[in-house]
């Protein structure tokens, strides 16, 4: 009995640690995995520096609708499509706003080079920008639908 339990159990964490490499995956599902998700900076790995919350930026975002998404930095926004071809991410900025956002503001500007993302990977709630050379560039976690 227990062992039938312990089973289930493996099972259902097996199964709910979802775990995606676009360098692996297919187009469609890739596109299927961002689609209408929403996901929250945590770290801006390229320069070793955590995300910290401050008055001004509870959250800085990466959202996914159909083949396009939006982002913001702490100071200013972006979105535009995004495509898939040979397992490979890229964004095209379609629109950015040009804010200046000055030195007093820096701490709080998070300029993730999007642009530079080669491949994602997601695993679980956590979803990674990958350069070419395969270092992170920035991890976010999923946040939940309200």
């Amino acid at each position: 009995c227990i062992a039938f339990f312990l089973t289930i159990g493996l099972v259902s964490c097996s199964i709910s640690q979802t775990k995606l490499n676009t360098k692996n995956a297919s187009a469609q599902k890739i596109e299927n995995a961002l689609k209408d998700t929403k996901w929250i900076l945590k770290s801006f790995d390229a320069e070793n520096r955590v995300f910290v919350p401050s008055e001004e930026n509870k959250e800085l975002t990466l959202g996914f609708s159909a083949n396009s998404y939006g982002t913001n930095d702490g100071c200013n926004v972006m979105g535009g499509d995004f495509s898939i071809e040979d397992k490979k991410v890229t964004f095209h900025v379609g629109m950015a706003t040009m804010r200046y956002c000055g030195d007093e503001m820096k701490h709080l500007i998070y300029a993730i080079p999007i642009g530079k993302t080669n491949h994602i990977v997601i695993k679980g709630k956590k979803l990674q920008l990958i350069d070419d050379k395969d270092q992170v560039i920035a991890t976010y976690e999923k946040k939940d639908a309200r």
